[in-house]
Order: structure tokens, then C-alpha cells, then sequence
């Protein structure tokens, strides 16, 4: 089965979804959709797609599956319509900027069983994030205590881009849900979330550009994240990820196991790669449709890491702890 593609949204990162569905073998990108008539016209050009500027695109007869890319508060519309009309549909991290659109794309899917619904929260899919995720789940790092990571990242270079990314984005969900997924994968479910920020950093953004959320897990771990776009600087290797556990601790590229006392024993360095590239989750998207596997990043799923942030930036704005709901 070859699984016909139309990808909605063509900034950046929808471009490059574009160009992971073109030369998949599983796939054929067949329409590609944006409001703005000259992206689409690019897009449709260089992958040699049908052009469109509006939903209608949902209403090809062979569309098997659609692919969301437009800025984050735009993706609840084509992922509703998407399901309702029988698509299989990836809508790109975080899943939404609210919460009530976030529960309702997460109760839309749920009507849906027979579709695919697959969040990009693409570090699952990373070669030594998921090597960490396989040691957790072994039990190497014996109860895990503590977790941090951050994303922090010199983004005012968009600013000359896609300007919703200055007017809309919130950065402790648009970026922070990275490292928050990722903790969340490692120790399972959060259950609540104190935060506080500033805005000294890009002040041509709308939201807070520098904010520090803490987390308690359902297990009795704690963790930390922090998010701050705008200073100077390369972000920080493996996204400043620690893992401290009563057998093992890690720190970014580091293993420290109990056995074998306080020295610090590097991983191998074969299991990384220094970018997340798209292609293993695009993979991943068609095998589930294709052969019928289990997503690994349902809506769900996806879901509650876009809520743990959402309340993480509710919270800095008014210092209350937030309790985090379950989805499952």
C-alpha cells in the first residue's frame, strides 16, 4: 500500500515534512496546502503536488492521510476536519496552545479508533534518546529520583521567518515540550507543576522568553525544565538531559553506575546524531497505517505533554501551582 499524503502548512518545518513524504517509498505526497498562495504554489511546484489555499484539499477522493504544519494555533481546525472526513492524520508538536483544543483534538480521536492520530514530538524517534528510553525501561537506572532538561535556543533569527512564531508561540510549550516529553517518557505521567519567568530575552515576542517549570510525577520523582529563547549561544548537547536513579545516573553524554563507584564512563559515540531528523517519525506514521502498529505518540499522548506546558506558562503567570489532569 502506498499511502497518498497532503501535507497543510508549508513554513519551514512543513517543507521539510514535504520533503520526507516525496522520496518515502510507503508514500506519495499528492497535494500540498498553505493560505499563502505563493508558498503553495513553491511547494506544489518543487514536489510536483496539487496547489491548494483552503480545506478543500481534505475533499480528495484518494487522500489517505494529512500532515499538519501550521503554527500552533492553527492546528485543531485541520486536525478535527481531518478525522471527520476518514484521515489518518500527524499534526505536529506541541498538539495545541490550548487546553480546551487539546482535549477536544484528543476526544476527536478517541471517536476514531481506525485512524491513525500521531503527534510529532519528534525526540522519541532520536537514536540516543530512545538508546536512554530502552536503559530506563531495563531498569539500569534503578528508581528514578530526579530528571532535568531544557531547551534553550538563540531563536531570533525567526523573527525574519514566520511571524506567528513572535505573535503566538508560546516558548515554554513550542519548545518546551521537548525536554518535558522526554521526561515524561523516561518517568511516566506528571501530576503537577510550579513555574516563574521573565522577559528579558527577544522582547519581540509576546509571551515570557525565559521560564523555569518544576514537576512532580505521578511516581514520586521531581524534575525541571527550563526554556529560554533569545541568548546568544549554541543550545546545550542533549538538550542538558540528567537522569539520577537509585543503580545509575546519566548526564547528557555521561553513565555513572553504582556498581562500579563515583567515576563518570562516556556512552558510546555511536549512538548519537546532532540534529532530530523527520524521517524515522514520517516512517513511523506510514508503518501504522501501512501494517497496522501501535502509534507512539497517540493524541493522547502528545496531549498531555502540551497540557504539562500549557500549565507550566499558566502558572509563571500567576504563581499558582497548576495539577495536571490525566488524559488516560
Amino acid at each position: 500500500m502506498t499511502v497518498n499524503v497532503a501535507v497543510i502548512g508549508l513554513g519551514h518545518n512543513g517543507l521539510a515534512f514535504c520533503e520526507e513524504y516525496a522520496k518515502n517509498p510507503k508514500s506519495r505526497l499528492i497535494a500540498v496546502c498553505d493560505i499563502d498562495q505563493e508558498r503553495a504554489k513553491y511547494a506544489g511546484e518543487k514536489f510536483h503536488a496539487a496547489v491548494y489555499t483552503d480545506y478543500s484539499v481534505l475533499d480528495i477522493p484518494e487522500l489517505d492521510a494529512v500532515s499538519i504544519h501550521t503554527g500552533d494555533s492553527a492546528h485543531k481546525e485541520p486536525f478535527l476536519l481531518s478525522l471527520k472526513k476518514g484521515k489518518h492524520v500527524f499534526v505536529e508538536k506541541p498538539m495545541a496552545n490550548r487546553i480546551e483544543d487539546v482535549l477536544e483534538m484528543v476526544q476527536e480521536a478517541e471517536k476514531h479508533p481506525n485512524l491513525v492520530s500521531q503527534v510529532g514530538q519528534v525526540l522519541r524517534f532520536v537514536r540516543q534518546y530512545a538508546a536512554i528510553k530502552r536503559l530506563v525501561d531495563s531498569g539500569f537506572f534503578g528508581e528514578i529520583a530526579y530528571l532535568e532538561a531544557d531547551y534553550i535556543h538563540d531563536l531570533r533569527y525567526q523573527y525574519f521567518m514566520e511571524k506567528w512564531k513572535v505573535t503566538d508561540e508560546i516558548p515554554m510549550v513550542g519548545g518546551g515540550c521537548h525536554p518535558l516529553d522526554l521526561m515524561r517518557w523516561y518517568a511516566g505521567e506528571v501530576t503537577e507543576v510550579n513555574a516563574i519567568s521573565n522577559h528579558i530575552t527577544y522582547k519581540e515576542m509576546r509571551e515570557e522568553t525565559s521560564i523555569v517549570a518544576t514537576y512532580k510525577f505521578k511516581s514520586g520523582a521531581i524534575g525541571k525544565v527550563t526554556c529560554l529563547y533569545g541568548s546568544p549561544g549554541p543550545c546545550p548537547d542533549m538538550y542538558n538531559l540528567k537522569i539520577y536513579g537509585t543503580k545509575a545516573s546519566l548526564v547528557q553524554r555521561k553513565i555513572c553506575i553504582d556498581a562500579l563507584g563515583s567515576m563518570w564512563i562516556d556512552l558510546p559515540s555511536e549512538l548519537f546524531i546532532p540534529s532530530h531528523p523527520y524521517g524515522p517519525e514520517v516512517d513511523h506514521f506510514l508503518d501504522c497505517i501501512t501494517k497496522g502498529i501501535e502509534c507512539a505518540v497517540p493524541a493522547w499522548d502528545g496531549g498531555m505533554s502540551a497540557i504539562a506546558t500549557l500549565l507550566a506558562a499558566e502558572s509563571a503567570k500567576d504563581g499558582e501551582k497548576k495539577y495536571i489532569p490525566s488524559l488516560r
